[in-house]
């Protein structure tokens, strides 16, 4: 189940949230149709950007493994479109923009 696009305030992001987060990118298994969510935000913020590479580049959960968050990278530098997942459920939660280089400013990417 996807429901409609929802955009996540940074309170409600944040409360799904739990440091440190663990990389699942390597061993996550689909729990979602991502794509049928992400697609319509995609088109509304970047109007299909079709020359970009949309792909999931990470996957995050929580320590307790309530939540996942599915990161974008969108067009823009270490910004992300987060997607969060609540897994027992299986249903997609909503979105947030997740924008590093306003966060971390200093920080030299690899």
């Amino acid at each position: 189940m996807t429901g409609s696009p929802r955009e996540l305030t940074k309170e409600q992001y944040e409360a799904t949230f739990s440091p440190p987060m663990i990389n699942v990118t390597a061993t996550a298994e689909e729990i979602v149709p991502l794509w049928d969510y992400l697609d319509p935000v995609i088109e509304e913020l970047y109007h299909s950007c079709t020359a970009w590479d949309w792909r999931v580049m990470f996957i995050y959960e929580s320590r307790d493994g309530h939540y996942q968050h599915l990161n974008v990278p969108v067009p823009k530098d270490n910004t992300y479109l987060s997607v969060v997942v609540d897994k027992p459920s299986k249903q997609i939660i909503g979105h947030y923009l997740l924008d590093l280089g306003a966060l971390y400013p200093d920080w030299q990417g690899a």
